[in-house]
């Protein structure tokens, strides 16, 4: 039988994956002694308890060396760790995973470790086909997206680094997009960014929405961080080698939409990844055209392998998983460390309650814009009553801009704005939905706005 191991080094320890590989790890493993590496070691919370901090930035030229006093006797290295943000500066980005994990590698054999569990990810496979595939799908990846590009360059170092060193153990685990309640703040930053208002989550918790655009054939898995935590430490107490794909069940657009209550309106992709382009250049989300391909154009992934081998199977449904999620944005929940968003307060920022009812109003404008758009006619009642609410409650903003004086582009923009918006929901069609859809995207830009000012 396999020796326990008695000193585990966990880096990114302070991430999504990694509160779920340490609570994983606390109940398989209690007598080990737990290091956890990260930039910002987290100060507070309960699951931190009793876990050995070492402060190493991996993006670092003396990495290695600095890596040295956290390896040195342990027996395993479960690396985690991964630089998401800023997702545009791409030479960051680089050294902090990719020359980062040479430096991990570097440290281990130096310190004489001979395990190494290793988060992949999804991002590494080329395009599917519809099916789930397996671990030998080609890794091509996607070429547009940065943090796919570099998971195809750290699993080629790994391979080379198995060949040199057939004696140290490596396994890779692939996960999908993980979630938990409290990855909110986190994964909205990567995916999201501040300028798309809570209200927009909590219309999604309880279910309001009446329709949802999505990608034609969109389908997507998620797994809950501590189905992927208990797959990580199956792999370590097995010592396992090779790759391994970590999924819960697909969602097809029907079944995305239903997590809103919603009913899924197809669009044609291209489309929607011209709109996402558009909107990233102006900074009014976070999404990088590269996440969007890799959450679009990548294969739904077969966990036969993690099953058959390892007895692995996710507790939580992607449905499930996706809907705690869910909670956690409509919440304001933030993590308990930097990584996982503690720095920016307790809660996500709050807004008053006539700014949360012009935002949702606003988004149910476009939301029904969107749905009525092969319909011309004027408005029904309660589009007409939707509409109405807007604008009554984007009255105070409007006459606060003419009492501050405002010349900026957006509050020159807006009156011009909500005026063609009234006049196309008259006549109805696609134009009506198009001038929504910029009027809701105007919002979001004068809420991002407003964000950067209070911030500062």
């Amino acid at each position: 039988m396999t020796a326990r191991p008695q000193r585990i080094v966990v880096t990114g320890a302070s991430g999504n994956v990694g509160a779920g590989v340490l609570r994983a790890l606390a109940r398989s493993e209690p007598t080990a002694e737990l290091v956890g590496v990260c930039r910002r070691p987290p100060s507070r919370g309960e699951l931190y308890r009793g876990v050995h901090w070492h402060a190493v930035d991996l993006s670092s030229a003396s990495a290695a060396a600095d890596l040295a006093p956290a390896l040195r006797g342990a027996d395993v290295v479960i690396h985690l760790a991964l630089a998401i943000l800023p997702v545009d500066d791409e030479a960051y980005l680089y050294r902090a995973n990719v020359l980062g994990t040479q430096a991990v590698l570097d440290a281990m054999l130096a310190a004489g470790i001979r395990q190494l569990v290793y988060a992949s990810s999804l991002g590494i496979y080329g395009p599917g086909v519809g099916v789930p595939v397996s671990e030998t799908w080609p890794t091509t990846g996607q070429p547009t997206s940065t943090y796919s590009r570099h998971k195809i360059l750290v699993e080629t170092m790994l391979d080379e680094f198995e060949r040199k060193h057939p004696y140290v153990v490596v396994a890779r685990f692939r996960p999908t997009v993980v979630v938990q309640r409290e990855a909110a703040s986190e994964l909205r930053s990567v995916y999201v960014g501040p300028s798309v208002p809570r209200v927009a989550f909590e219309l999604l918790h309880r279910r309001l929405l009446p329709v949802l655009p999505l990608p034609a054939g969109l389908a997507l898995q998620f797994v809950h961080a501590d189905d992927v935590g208990d797959a990580a430490v199956r792999l370590m107490q097995r010592r396992a080698r090779g790759s391994f794909n970590v999924a819960a069940d697909a969602l097809d657009a029907r079944g995305i939409a239903g997590l809103a209550g919603a009913r899924p309106v197809e669009v044609r992709p291209e489309l929607v990844r011209r709109a996402v382009s558009a909107l990233h250049r102006m900074r009014v989300v976070a999404v990088t055209p590269g996440w969007y391909d890799v959450a679009t154009r990548s294969p739904l992934m077969d966990t036969t392998k993690a099953r058959d081998e390892l007895d692995w199977r996710p507790t939580w449904s992607s449905a499930d998983a996706a809907r705690e999620l869910i909670d956690g944005l409509a919440h304001g929940v933030v993590g308990p460390s930097p990584a996982m968003g503690s720095t920016e307060g307790r809660r996500m920022t709050k807004t008053k309650t006539v700014e949360r009812i012009h935002d949702t109003t606003l988004a149910l404008w476009c939301l029904v814009a969107i749905a009525r758009a092969g319909r011309p006619g004027p408005p029904g009642p309660l589009h007409g009553a939707v509409i109405a609410a807007n604008l009554l409650s984007g009255t105070p903003a409007a006459l606060a801009r003419v009492r501050q004086r405002r010349r900026d582009p957006l509050a020159l923009a807006a009156p011009p704005a909500v005026g063609a918006a009234v006049l196309a929901s008259l006549r109805g069609g696609r134009s009506a939905a198009a001038v929504a859809v910029a009027l809701g995207l105007l919002g979001m830009a004068e809420r991002r706005r407003a964000t950067r000012v209070v911030s500062r």
